[in-house]
């Protein structure tokens, strides 16, 4: 530090095993200890990387083969136990003396309790030690705490009954009643702090362990509480906005549901590097689970506004039609809605047509609907023109739902989704400033307020000349294009141009349109000079090959 008072910042020497986050770090003497963590994309580091060592004496980062010369990880063809117990994030590390300690943390979605210690032993051998929860470890850390809490108590004792009878001879002689222990006395400050201690202290892995009180009523206000009990710290500071109840609000909502259907799915669904298609194309869910799915999802879309009110930081993707390769890619490579992934400080919108076209239209719905369930506050979907049964029993849905479920089951479980459909909202605003959409404006949409009034459940059939612009509408070809064109793609539906776009913002205090709809090659395209993006997720659609895409709003 300089004498200003500033520090100054250095890289360390020698290279690290791996790069990371949401890990932990201690220091025991001269030696920093990494423990787990996270690689881009939520994926947890696996294998020895897990653990690394920075010799700061030395200058060197260390593993257990010594001394770290590459960031190639070679999986070890033994597989070591106790490596795995260090696949975590989030978890929290102490260190007292040579030993540390590990507590906690998510492995994947699941919220660990487990209580790892370490002893701080050379990296050179196989033999170095690493962090266990083997019996005989955590009897030795009991047997040590309970031996100190009755060398304590026995201190404690014996220093009330020499006070006691100190101050008793002091009385009798005339001398006064100060104590030999007074503030100048080293053991003066231990027992004003000190309490009496039960000798049979054991730890829990869900326990919160106090000192007991010597004197005062404080502990009748220690309890214990159990992790999940907790909320997530905010995620999201704005600083100009004093409104606590939306902080209340967003901190991360889970759905629980009796039978964990939606666990189910997604258990065997968000997989983002390893899922692989069913080889004899069958669907894991019958008709019965796809209605009990449905009818989860549905309680949380009949609850919702017609058009959502949305915080940054979105995640924000276009038309997925079946093609969940693409939605796992995309996952894998940016990061998946999970607490082991992003969803904890960033939502999740997607625009509609989920479903037609591609082979897994099942797959991509039944998870998207899991999620829904699962974290309702922070994963968002609104309508497509293809989540109508009149267009997809004609594009693929229907078919799929068919040849994967049987004819009786297939037909009832297409109905059901359908049904399910009309309750989707319709439009998305981030901040106030950006209102994201399936198709357009078209002719008919000139304020959110039109978009607000429509209500669902609604069918395309009944719908407003708002809801089919709403839906199937498109810029026209390029800026230079003005004004409303004819739409190819059927009688009554229409194209719009930039000088609508324009207006459309101006009057309703917006800086983007954010929509989907259209294939684009480059997977996003910009229109109407940057006031509206297209977006567009699926590739290889209908013989073409765009890029893959989706954007993140933040402010």
């Amino acid at each position: 530090m300089h004498t200003n008072g500033q520090w100054e910042w250095t890289l360390a020497p020698g290279i690290s095993p791996s790069p990371r986050y949401q890990h932990a770090a201690v220091f025991v003497g001269a030696r920093l200890h990494v423990t787990g963590g996270v690689l881009r994309g939520g994926r947890a580091i696996e294998g020895e990387g897990a653990i690394a060592v920075l010799d700061t004496a030395a200058g060197v980062w260390l593993d257990r083969n010594g001394i770290v010369t590459s960031r190639t990880l070679k999986s070890s063809n033994e597989h070591d136990a106790s490596s795995d117990l260090l696949r975590r994030c989030r978890h929290a590390a102490a260190s007292v003396g040579s030993q540390i300690y590990i507590y906690g943390g998510l492995r994947g979605d699941i919220l660990l309790d487990d209580f790892l210690i370490a002893e701080n032993a050379p990296f050179q051998s196989e033999t170095d030690r690493v962090p266990s929860t083997d019996k005989k470890s955590i009897d030795m850390l009991t047997e040590a705490s309970a031996a100190e809490a009755e060398a304590v108590s026995a201190v404690w004792r014996a220093a009330k009954e020499a006070s006691h009878a100190s101050s008793e001879d002091s009385l009798s002689d005339g001398i006064g009643s100060e104590s030999p222990l007074s503030e100048t006395s080293p053991m003066a400050d231990d027992l004003d702090d000190g309490g009496s201690m039960e000798p049979d202290v054991k730890l829990h892995s869900r326990a919160v362990v106090v000192a007991k009180e010597a004197v005062g009523d404080l502990g009748c206000l220690v309890r214990q509480l159990s992790l999940d009990q907790f909320e997530n710290e905010s995620r999201r500071m704005h600083p100009a906005n004093n409104d606590q109840s939306y902080s209340s609000k967003k901190a991360l909502n889970r759905q629980r549901s009796p039978q964990g259907l939606h666990k189910k799915v997604i258990s065997l669904l968000l997989r983002p590097r390893n899922w692989n298609a069913p080889a004899d194309r069958t669907f894991f869910l019958d008709s019965y689970e796809v209605g009990e799915l449905c009818y989860a999802a549905e309680q949380i879309f009949m609850q919702e506004p017609t058009v959502l009110q949305l915080k940054a930081p979105v995640k924000v993707f276009g038309d997925l039609h079946g093609q969940f390769g693409d939605l796992m890619r995309l996952f894998d490579e940016y990061g998946y809605p999970s607490t082991a992934g992003d969803i904890t400080y960033i939502d999740y919108l997607f625009l509609g047509d989920y479903v037609d076209r591609g082979q897994h239209s099942l797959e991509t719905i039944t998870l998207l609907l899991a999620l829904k369930i699962e974290y309702p506050e922070h994963v968002h979907l609104i309508r497509g023109n293809h989540e109508a049964a009149d267009i997809n029993a004609l594009f693929g849905f229907r078919l799929e739902c068919i040849e994967r479920m049987g004819e009786s089951d297939g037909i009832w479980a297409w109905t059901r989704f359908n049904q399910l459909f009309n309750y989707l909202p319709l439009a998305a605003m981030i901040e106030k400033k950006i209102i994201c959409m399936h198709g357009g404006i078209g002719r008919s949409i000139n304020s959110v307020e039109q978009i607000e009034k429509i209500e669902r459940p609604i069918t395309m059939d009944v719908g407003s000349i708002v809801l089919m612009d709403l839906l199937w509408s498109d810029p026209t070809e390029n800026d230079s294009v003005e004004g409303l064109r004819p739409n190819a793609r059927g009688p009554g539906l229409v194209t719009f141009g930039p000088d609508r776009v324009a207006e459309f913002c101006k009057r309703n205090k917006l800086q983007l349109i954010i929509r989907a709809h259209e294939c684009v090659m480059d997977g996003f395209e910009r229109f109407a000079h940057g006031q509206l993006i297209t977006l567009f997720s699926a590739t290889n659609y209908c013989g073409m090959h765009p890029l893959t895409h989706f954007i993140t709003y933040a402010t």
